[in-house]
């Protein structure tokens, strides 16, 4: 008999001082805070850790691109187009490339404490909600075989306020502990009778309500899943950069133009990160595809590869 157990159903929120801020630096009681709440719950949300002017700056800009995405024949619809959750690429010219998003030092030090020093960013996308009624099945990033430590963490940064009302992301806590592969269903998501399990034993999921300025961490083996966006005519972007642990051999890189090669150095250099960059001569981001292959040496993304092949009877 299975018996029920009641738990906290907010996910953590750690408060960035304004002394803080000045110095640039997490004070080791929040850190606490941060690592604590991220090994239990596998979530973790810092309030107040991105200026309103970077996040502004970027803003107007993707929701622009976004908008001109959606309408687009190969635009990428995370797993469903009703859903209208789009992927799209940050814009990797160097004057977007802004410490407090792309190496935000209280984020960085989170990822350092929980992953090992020189975390390497080799992710840096967006996931952008338009208005729709449709919600993505619950599911977890990692599509293969993977280690049960923490290896990868995604630093999502919302652009504006980000709710249950504009889709803010349905997280599991504590799920990033026991979650394996088998427990996916392909691109179905996580198999229903374990979700099941898992509300009557620790109840039901969260939908965080974070701040303009506020960073949500997650453990990339935490179950989630995308919302819908209920607003009339809201876009709300978010970012989603992901760090992988230095010993993690994960064999993906971002693309960016030459002329932001200083830039990126600058970035590994403030943060104590590694970008795993490629530099090419010319490059237009949002004609870029999309790939997802967050795994290592010969774990490859098991459906994640079958769900390219979608429509190709050939094979």
């Amino acid at each position: 008999m299975v018996t029920s157990v009641q738990r906290k159903l907010e996910a953590v929120h750690v408060q960035i001082s304004a002394e803080e801020r000045a110095c640039n630096k997490i004070s080791k009681q929040n850190l606490e805070r941060a690592v604590v709440a991220l090994s239990e719950d596998g979530i973790v949300i810092l309030d107040d850790a991105v200026s309103e002017e970077s996040l502004d700056f970027l803003n107007t800009r993707m929701v622009d691109e976004a908008k001109a995405l959606r309408d687009g024949s190969s635009t990428w619809f995370n797993y469903s187009s009703k859903a209208q959750n789009i992927l799209q690429h940050m814009i990797p010219e160097p004057e977007y490339l802004l410490p407090d998003v792309h190496a935000n030092s209280f984020a960085v030090d989170v990822c350092k404490t929980m992953m090992g020093p020189n975390p390497v960013l080799r992710y840096h996308k967006a996931n952008t909600n338009f208005p729709g009624e449709s919600r993505q099945p619950v599911h977890s990033d990692v599509h293969y075989e993977h280690p049960r430590a923490c290896f990868s963490l995604a630093v999502n940064i919302v652009l504006i306020d980000c709710s249950p009302e504009n889709g803010s992301t349905e997280c599991w806590p504590g799920t990033h502990i026991i979650t394996r592969f088998a427990d996916q269903n392909g691109m179905k998501g996580i198999h229903e009778h374990l979700l099941n399990e898992r509300v009557k034993t620790h109840g039901p999921p969260i939908q965080p309500t974070v701040k303009k300025g506020g960073i949500i961490i997650r453990d990339m083996r935490l179950w989630h899943a995308g919302m819908p966006n209920r607003t009339a005519d809201e876009v709300r972007v978010m970012l989603n950069l992901i760090y992988f642990a230095d010993w993690y051999r994960c064999p993906m890189t971002i693309m960016f133009p030459k002329s932001a090669e200083s830039k990126v150095q600058e970035l590994e250099k403030a943060g104590g990160i590694q970008i795993a960059a490629e530099f090419v001569d010319q490059l237009d981001h949002t004609t870029l595809g999309h790939t997802h292959d967050f795994g290592q040496d010969n774990k490859r993304e098991e459906f994640g590869r079958w769900h390219h092949k979608v429509g190709d009877t050939s094979k």
